[in-house]
Order: structure tokens, then C-alpha cells, then sequence
């Protein structure tokens, strides 16, 4: 028969063993026989049984008589009772209570350790108690005590293990996280770190972890006190808050909710601040409260005119196209037709020199690869309108955790704008008379080809393309009353698709997403076909091309006001066909019909397309700030900010925060640092701070990324105080005594 082993205290037990339990709490072991009285002792004593001896008094008797015969014995401790030496906080009772939880006969004080008891008593949590002091780990360490209802015992372990992740903590911000030892500090602790409760936590990173639902609707019910009594402004203010973008979604929605129920005290400022994190429809019930300034006269330089279009154009052609009456309709017309104008006149030029349409853009990048590591993966959405931009970038930040927007930016279409001849010249980096003759400037794939596989095997260095029939054709078939609903799914399943080449691209290689379109789309769900063609002449929505002879100007187009178009010398502007194009807002057509939202045209929402470039695993940058300035103490001074943005990704510094013992001023900046370039500017200070308190002041550096994600850096500025009279304490040196 084989021997029985048995470990106790770290030790091999045989069947020659006899274990003794003097405080008699310990659980009888199996297949040893129970002694509790002098007649079972005296019966099998010298048996040769493995034998579990209790009580004090015999246990005294039983290792006297063994030790007078060179028997050893073994005297066994229950956990409770180990449990007290390790933990001597614990009560009798309390420590009972965690010893039921352990369900182990006997235990060694070696046995006995935190991650052992809490894993014993929590057992779903193991990660928690097995992880690494972490700002994730942290924030978990918070949740948990919101979501659990420890009894006092195991809240002497829960505080030991708090201890032991403070300690181990490399940052004092997350030394403070795990000094929540109970529930009513670590929902402190949270609610001020997501901007429920104030004072706000504001130099912590972004929270880094999903919230359970339950807690969800808590922190919304504390948001919303904050919505109401700061009359919607709170979501402002709430930029600054190290806010994850779906809890900066959340509080979006909230705060559209109460502007819902009291327009009253709804202005462009907040509408601007939740446009890009609620849906169109939103925006759109929103905006008929608030309609946007008129837009200024058009500028002159080409990066102007792209910020009038977005900052000014598009908000108030976006509100005419729901809301506007006969006359902001003659308006919008108006500033279309200028824009029109404008680019005529320059597109000619564009084409010999220029940077700025999209397939410029595209050749550039072909000739010019940033890194020879890199794979860029170029979506070309067909027809994407700028409506849907905001849109598209929530879902993408939605399905995929590792894609930073690097820039959203926007440039100029091919002219026509028709997938026909614009897309073409995308793939191939030419206007569209080129397009047969030159290559395509890298591994091209079809629409109905899903690039995931394709893409396992992707060296570096390469330039790909996904040239896509949506969400166009969406616009094109869907039913009117489906069709919104139609292109957001198309868009969803696009991002998916975008999500799937994230994850199938090796690790190893820097992967780059760029997305933008081949031509817009006119801002009109109801463009009347009623503009007239000629025999000869093929058309598409708002553009019409053939051999048409006409004796142009030197200026290579002429405008029919008469017959509302404008007709183009096609070999000024880069195609083999003379063009007329459409210049108000009507098709090309005699069906008596209506057409939604097409294009072809030459309206702004029509030839600007977005340029958005992700980069995978994107680190958040790291600039280098520097504050100078001087001013006169509870008076004006002036503070001089240098910030260098060593990183791809465009930053917006929106403001500063100086803050020390009695003194807080909050200044706000709104400027944009470019990539790789350093920017330089001035700002007033009012009241300077006092001299005895400048030289311990922080300031809070406050930006926002492409993305809508915000980030904190702070340094110790350099200020001086200047001093205009100062009396000495001297009376006779005052006097020159």
C-alpha cells in the first residue's frame, strides 16, 4: 500500500504522524483518527495510526508520553489563529470570519499573506489582487470599492493592500488613488478625477478604464447638477478634466439634453464645444435656437479660405440648409458664388505649382515617404461629405483604442467633382487628362475587397490604397426617409473594416491611416434637375462635359448668369472635356425631379474634402513650454509662452492655469502648435501676483488633441515682480540720517 503524504508547515507528514491541536479549533484532517479523550488516547497511542490529538490537557499528556519514547509530534495552528499573528488588527471573531473564507484545515504564517486572504475572500478579482501599483491598477482599486460591500475584517486586508500598492507606487498621483480605504474615499477620489465632485482632479492622465454601468448613471446624475447650475456652460469648463472620449461623449449628450429643454441659454460657444462628440441630428435640433453669425467676405490666401469654410461657412450653411429662409439662402448663394469665383481664377495655377488638391497632396506623399518603417494606408471614401466627417471620427474612435488622429485638416478637390474623373486622379497623383498615362502610385484595392489579409504580409515603406463606392452610393439609392440611416451604417462598417487593418498589420511596422474623399457633396436635400444639356454632352448631378466648342476668355471660364452656369475650357483645368458646371444649386437634367445632396459642383461643400491622418500606438506628446514675464505686483504684467511640439500631431494649447498658495488665475490661449514647429506668443495677466508668492507658483498647461482628447503638462513659470517703492524698515536711512 502506498505511503499518504500530507504537507504541513511546509513539511512531509508519513503515516507514523501524530498532530496536536491544543487550542482545539482546528478541522480533524482526513484520514487521521480523532483523539479527544484519555481512553482513545490510551487505546491508540502506540498503534501506529496517524492520530489528530485536541485539547490542551491531553495534548500536554500526549507529547510528554511521545517525547519520553523519541516519538515526534506535531502541533498544528488554525488560520484564525495564524491569521491573528500576521494581522494582530483583527479581532477573535474577525479573524474566524476570514478563516471560514480560506477553507483550509491549518496554515502556516507563510501561507498567509494579503494576496492570499483577499483572493480567498474575493476570489473574481484575482487580477486586482495579483496587479502591479498602475494609474489602470488605480483607477480599478476605486471602482472596486464602488461596486463591493467589504465587511470590517476584510477591510483591515483591504487597507494592508492598499499600503502595499501605495508603496510600490513610482507617482505620487497614484500614491493618492490608493489612499481610498474605504467606500466613501475612493468615490471622492473618482468623482473628482471625472469631474463629479469638486474640487476637480485635474493633473491625473485620462481615466484610463471603462465604467460599470451602475456607476455610469451615477456619475451622470452628479453631472447634470453640475449642467443645470452652470446653465450648460459646465461642459466648457469640463475640457480640462482628464476625461477618456467616451465619457467626454457622454457628457456631451447630457448637456444636449438640458440645452434641449431650455434653449434659452443656448450660444454658438457651447454648441461649438459638444459639435464634434454628438450626431448630426443633434446639432441639427440644437442649432435652430442659435443661428450662426453671418459668414465674413472670403479671404484671399488658400489656408484662410479653408479656416472661413470651416469656422464660418460651413456652421451657417449647415444651420440655412434646416432652418434658413429666402434670404440667408441668397447669402449662402452668394458667398458660394464668390468662392466659385475665387477658385477659377487660381485652379489653373494650382495645377502647374500647387500643393493643395487632393491628388497633389497624394503625389507628394508617394515621392516623399516620411519613414522608410512606415506603411500609409489611404481610404478614399467616395462622395464623403463634410457633414459626416465628425460622424466617421466618433466611430473610429469608438472601434478602435489605438488610432490617434495626428490631423484633421481639409484641401481642394479635383475639378469636376465626380468620382469619374476626381478619383482616378487620386489614385494616380495627376489631373484626370494624365490619368492614362501615368501608374498608380501604390498597391491599389478594389471596394468589395476586404484589406485585412492583404495586409498581414505588408512591407514597410509602403503606400496602399482603398478606394471605396461609399458612402456615395448610399446617397445615390437610399430612400429618402433611410437615408441617413443608411450611410451611418455604411460608415460604421467602414471603420470596422479600418479597425481590422489596425489589428492585421504586424506590430513591428508603424502603420499610418489617411482618409479623405474624392469630392463633397452640395449641402441641399432637394437640388431640383432642371438645368438643360445639349446632344452631345454627358452629365453627373451638377456637372455636364463634352465637345462643346465655345470661344473662352483668357481667363479660361465664363459665367451664364442667365442660364445659371458657368461653362470651363477644359484644358485649362486639367480634363479632356470643356465642363459647365452648375451655378446655383440646381442638377443637370429635365426630369422634373429632385436629387439629394448631389455634386459636381463648385460650391465650397462640394470641392473641400477632409485630410484625416491616424497614427497606430501614437504616444501622447511631449512639448517643451517655457513661461516667462513681469508685472507689477496686484497690477498688469505680461507673461511671454514658447511651446515646441516635437511630436506629428497638431496641438491646440487652450489654456493656462496658475495656481499657488492663495493665488489662481486662468488665462485662456487657443492656439494652435503645428507639428515639429515651435510657436511663440503674449498674453496679459491681471492681477500680477504678489512677490512673495511668485516663486512657488505651478502653471497648468492645458491642450487638446485632433481627436478632442485633452492632455495637461506642467511646469514652474519664471516671473519677476517689479518693484516701484519699496519702504524700508530703516526710519533713518529713509531720512539719510
Amino acid at each position: 500500500m502506498p505511503e499518504t503524504i500530507t504537507r504541513i508547515n511546509g513539511e512531509i507528514l508519513t503515516m507514523m504522524d501524530i498532530l496536536l491541536d491544543p487550542d482545539g479549533d482546528v478541522s480533524n484532517p482526513m484520514d487521521f483518527i480523532l483523539i479527544e479523550t484519555e481512553v482513545d488516547f490510551l487505546r491508540y497511542a502506540t498503534s501506529g495510526e496517524k492520530l489528530f490529538i485536541r485539547g490542551s490537557d491531553l495534548c500536554a499528556w500526549a507529547e510528554a508520553f511521545y517525547s519520553l519514547r523519541n516519538i515526534h509530534v506535531r502541533i498544528v495552528e488554525s488560520p484564525s489563529k495564524v491569521l491573528r499573528q500576521v494581522f494582530p488588527e483583527l479581532t477573535a471573531e474577525q479573524a474566524r470570519e476570514i478563516a471560514q473564507k480560506i477553507d483550509k484545515e491549518f496554515v502556516s504564517p507563510e501561507e498567509i499573506s494579503i494576496v492570499h486572504v483577499l483572493s480567498a475572500c474575493f476570489p473574481t478579482d484575482n487580477s486586482l489582487w495579483h496587479g502591479e501599483s498602475s494609474l489602470e491598477h488605480a483607477a480599478r482599486w476605486l471602482i472596486w470599492w464602488l461596486v463591493n460591500n467589504p465587511s470590517p475584517a476584510e477591510k483591515i486586508i483591504l487597507g494592508k493592500f492598499a499600503s502595499l500598492m501605495e508603496q510600490n507606487a513610482e507617482e505620487e498621483v497614484i500614491k493618492e488613488l490608493y489612499r481610498a480605504k474605504d467606500v466613501d474615499h475612493a468615490r471622492s477620489l473618482l468623482w473628482r478625477w471625472l469631474g463629479a465632485e469638486k474640487p476637480f482632479i485635474k493633473h491625473l492622465k485620462e481615466f484610463p478604464i471603462e465604467l460599470p454601468s451602475q456607476l455610469l448613471d451615477e456619475l451622470k446624475q452628479a453631472w447634470m447638477k453640475f449642467i443645470i447650475s452652470s446653465q450648460g456652460t459646465f461642459f466648457i469648463e469640463a475640457k480640462t478634466l482628464p476625461l477618456p472620449l467616451f465619457l467626454r461623449k457622454e457628457l456631451a449628450l447630457l448637456t444636449s439634453e438640458y440645452l434641449k429643454n431650455n434653449p434659452q441659454v443656448l450660444d454658438r460657444k457651447i454648441l461649438e464645444a459638444i459639435q464634434p462628440f454628438v450626431s448630426n441630428q443633434i446639432l441639427s435640433e440644437l442649432e435652430k435656437h442659435v443661428p450662426p453669425p453671418i459668414p465674413s467676405s472670403l479671404p484671399e490666401e488658400e489656408s484662410a479660405v479653408l479656416s472661413w469654410f470651416e469656422k464660418e461657412y460651413f456652421p451657417y450653411r449647415r444651420w440655412q440648409a434646416s432652418y434658413g429662409d429666402e434670404n440667408s439662402r441668397q447669402i449662402v448663394l452668394k458667398l458660394a458664388q464668390n468662392f466659385a469665383r475665387w477658385l477659377l481664377e487660381r485652379y489653373p495655377k494650382w495645377l502647374l505649382e500647387g500643393q493643395g488638391i487632393t491628388y497633389q497632396k497624394f503625389a507628394h506623399l508617394s515621392s516623399h515617404p516620411s519613414d522608410s518603417n512606415v506603411v500609409t494606408f489611404c481610404v478614399i471614401l467616395d462622395g464623403m461629405p463634410i457633414w459626416d466627417v465628425d460622424q466617421f471620427l466618433q466611430m473610429i474612435s469608438e472601434t478602435s483604442n489605438r488610432l490617434t488622429l495626428l490631423q484633421k485638416s481639409y484641401c481642394f478637390s479635383t475639378l469636376p467633382t465626380v468620382t469619374e474623373f476626381a478619383k482616378e486622379a487620386l489614385l494616380r497623383g495627376v489631373p484626370p487628362y494624365l490619368v492614362d498615362e501615368m501608374n498608380l502610385l501604390g498597391e491599389t484595392l478594389p471596394s468589395n475587397c476586404s484589406p485585412g489579409k492583404k495586409l498581414q504580409q505588408i512591407q514597410p515603406g509602403k503606400i496602399w490604397f482603398w478606394r471605396l463606392e461609399q458612402p456615395d452610393k448610399a446617397y445615390h439609392f437610399a430612400q429618402r426617409d433611410k437615408l441617413e440611416k443608411m450611410v451611418s451604417s455604411e460608415l460604421r462598417m467602414i471603420a470596422q473594416e479600418i479597425e481590422e487593418i489596425v489589428k492585421k498589420v504586424p506590430d513591428q511596422i508603424r502603420l499610418n491611416v489617411l482618409i479623405t474623399s474624392d469630392h463633397g457633396r452640395l449641402m441641399n436635400s432637394r437640388s431640383p434637375r432642371q438645368l438643360p444639356i445639349e446632344d452631345d454632352m454627358l452629365f453627373h448631378g451638377r456637372a455636364a462635359w463634352g465637345t462643346f466648342q465655345r470661344h473662352f476668355p483668357v481667363c479660361g471660364f465664363e459665367i451664364n448668369e442667365d442660364e445659371e452656369w458657368v461653362e470651363l475650357y477644359g484644358e485649362r483645368f486639367g480634363i479632356r472635356h470643356n465642363l459647365r458646371i452648375a451655378w446655383n444649386e440646381s442638377c443637370f437634367g429635365n426630369s422634373n425631379d429632385y436629387e439629394a445632396y448631389p455634386h459636381g459642383g463648385l460650391f465650397p461643400e462640394e470641392v473641400i474634402v477632409p485630410w484625416l491622418l491616424f497614427e497606430r500606438d501614437a504616444k501622447i506628446p511631449e512639448p517643451e513650454i517655457s513661461i516667462i514675464g513681469e508685472g507689477e505686483e496686484d497690477m498688469a504684467g505680461k507673461l511671454f509662452v514658447s511651446i515646441i511640439n516635437p511630436s506629428h500631431i497638431t496641438l491646440v494649447c487652450q489654456d493656462i492655469e496658475l495656481f499657488g498658495e492663495n493665488y489662481f488665475e486662468k488665462i485662456s490661449i487657443n492656439e494652435t502648435i503645428p507639428p515639429l514647429k515651435k510657436q511663440e506668443f503674449e498674453k496679459n495677466l491681471t492681477p500680477w501676483p504678489k512677490k512673495s508668492s511668485v516663486g512657488n507658483l505651478t502653471a497648468r498647461i492645458i491642450f487638446s488633441l485632433p481627436n478632442g482628447r485633452n492632455f495637461t503638462e506642467e511646469i514652474t513659470p519664471d516671473l519677476k515682480v517689479q518693484v516701484l517703492y519699496q519702504k524700508s524698515d530703516d526710519l533713518f536711512k529713509e531720512l539719510n540720517l
